[in-house]
């Protein structure tokens, strides 16, 4: 049972990286910001490709941090842009890989993984 819930847990951890990756074509900020949100999509694409859903969960809570402010505390002054388009083709690019893969692909357990070795040709 530990193992479904690890694989529920990782399923569930990249599915909120997903839609945190999506909501970054609606974003507008200044340009100052979009470095921070260039390193949480940094962050999510790592976690992903380790396959540790607690740090993809972390990763992708930083990035909805990393993005516009809700409430404004100040005026700013500073024009407000888009994500640039390193940033929006890397976010596509994770949401396809994530989104492509299939549920039983997903991580379970860290010894389960082991187990996953192709058996050579059909």
């Amino acid at each position: 049972m530990a193992e479904t819930a690890a694989g529920n847990d990782f399923e569930e951890a990249a599915r909120q990286a997903a839609s945190a990756l999506g909501r970054i074509v609606e974003w507008s900020m200044p340009a100052t910001r979009w470095r921070a949100v260039a390193a949480a999509v940094e962050a999510v694409g790592q976690s992903w490709r380790a396959g540790d859903g607690e740090r993809l969960r972390l990763a992708a809570a930083r990035l909805a941090l990393a993005g516009p402010r809700l409430v404004a505390t100040r005026h700013e002054d500073d024009p407000l842009v888009p994500a640039p388009a390193e940033v929006h083709e890397r976010s596509n690019v994770l949401i396809t890989e994530i989104l492509s893969r299939s549920r039983s692909d997903w991580p379970t357990s860290r010894t389960e993984g082991e187990d996953d070795r192709d058996g050579g040709g059909a």
